[in-house]
C-alpha cells in the first residue's frame, strides 16, 4: 500500500510542475493554481501569493509572448512528514524564446520548483526558472 501511496505523491508533485511548466509558456493565469498562499524563500523569509503573482504578471507584461517552449524533468524527491504534511521538489532544464516587437531573445536553464504537502494537495511554495527572479 505505500508503494501506491508514494507514487501518487510524485505523481502528484509532477503533474503539478508540468501544469506550472506550461502555463509559463502560455502566460497564463492558470498558473496561480499550483502556487500555495504563501512562499518560503531563504534566510526565513515569508513572502504571499499576491507579490509571486504580481511578480508574474511583471515578467509576463516585458514579452509578448514565450514560443518553443521544451523542459526536462531531472529529478524528483520528497518527504512526508508527521501530521500529513510534507516536502519536495522537481528539477530539471527549461527553455523557450522570449518575443518583444518581432525579437526575442533565448532563456534557458535549469530549473527547480519547491513543493509542500498541506491539506492534501500538493503546491509551489519556492520558485527557481529561467526568467523568474523575486
Amino acid at each position: 500500500m505505500q508503494n501506491n501511496s508514494t507514487f501518487n505523491h510524485q505523481a502528484d508533485i509532477v503533474n503539478s510542475a508540468i501544469r506550472f511548466i506550461n502555463a509559463w509558456f502560455k502566460q497564463s493565469k492558470a498558473i496561480t493554481e499550483e502556487l500555495n498562499d504563501f512562499f518560503m524563500l531563504p534566510g526565513n523569509k515569508i513572502i504571499g501569493k499576491d507579490v509571486i503573482i504580481s511578480r508574474l504578471k511583471g515578467i509576463f507584461g516585458q514579452s509578448d509572448e514565450y514560443v518553443g517552449g521544451r523542459y526536462d524533468i531531472i529529478d524528483v524527491n520528497f518527504e512526508l512528514l508527521n501530521d500529513g504534511k510534507g516536502m519536495g521538489f522537481v528539477e530539471g532544464v527549461a527553455g523557450y524564446r522570449d518575443v518583444l516587437q518581432k525579437q526575442s531573445k533565448i532563456i534557458s536553464g535549469p530549473f527547480k520548483l519547491y513543493f509542500a504537502l498541506y491539506n492534501g494537495s500538493w503546491k509551489i511554495v519556492n520558485i527557481e526558472f529561467p526568467g523568474f527572479s523575486y
